[in-house]
């Protein structure tokens, strides 16, 4: 069975209400009844047999938790694309890095060895960039009356789940790119400069089904892009704000 090593980005913070709320400032430390969110992600990647080494990256209170728990920690950097690249460069330093990483975050209250392995089944060897896509039909089923973000596209009403399996030397060679599409995310007009305005339009009018989305992406990064379908719907529930904190204890 093929081993992955794993980046666990631990970095989130909460807004003070919240934080005041959950008794902790960081997402990773949210206790759910018994346990705190950001172990989980760490017990269900050892308990899923295809654990190489892991890599957690987060604030020195995340650190302390998770000491001795995981192979190397870095601190946060505030950029989650920073923190991806700084995190596969630390596991080139501990020998040699599996082809493929897994981008675990550690606010999916749950998650568990199943709906990772389930995950990485599915995922094909060849894709240098994989992602869960799930439906809004089967997020509602699995989770009943809880919030979501989905994007309405021609096709049907989509989210993408919280576990990325990438493959790291591709990933690093197209870093640039991705960053590029993440730090104009919200500028329209630079979004539209790097994707056309015809796309933006057809997104726009809901006039785009998802694999014309992915031929888009694919042309700007440079590799093959893979939404992983009939992914398990727990990859897409995490912890984002106090509606999902209260669903989360709710429903353990």
């Amino acid at each position: 069975m093929e081993k992955f090593d794993v980046i666990l980005p631990a970095g989130g913070q909460l807004d003070d209400h919240f934080a005041r709320v959950a008794l902790t400032p960081n997402k990773a430390l949210i206790k759910v009844k018994d346990y705190m969110v950001g172990m989980k992600s760490l017990e269900a990647a050892r308990e899923s047999g295809r654990l190489g080494r892991i890599v957690l990256v987060g604030p020195p209170a995340v650190q302390d938790a998770f000491s001795g728990r995981v192979d190397a920690m870095i601190n946060d950097s505030g950029d989650l694309s920073r923190n991806i690249k700084l995190a596969l460069f630390q596991l080139k330093t501990l020998g040699d890095m599996s082809s493929r990483v897994l981008i675990l975050p550690t606010d999916l209250p749950f998650v568990d060895a199943k709906v990772i392995n389930d995950f990485l089944d599915l995922c094909p060897e060849d894709a240098a960039l994989t992602a869960p896509l799930i439906s809004k039909a089967e997020y509602l089923d699995r989770f009943p009356s809880a919030s979501g973000t989905f994007a309405k596209l021609s096709d049907g009403e989509w989210t993408i789940g919280c576990a990325y399996l990438v493959n790291a030397e591709t990933y690093l060679r197209v870093l640039p790119q991705i960053e590029q599409v993440i730090a104009n995310r919200k500028n329209v007009f630079k979004l539209a400069k790097l994707l056309g305005m015809g796309f933006l339009w057809k997104v726009l009018t809901k006039s785009i089904g998802v694999q014309e989305v992915v031929k888009k992406i694919e042309a700007v990064v440079n590799c093959k892009v893979v939404p992983i379908r009939n992914a398990p719907a727990e990859l897409a529930f995490d912890i984002d704000d106090i509606v999902d904190y209260e669903y989360a204890l709710a429903n353990r």
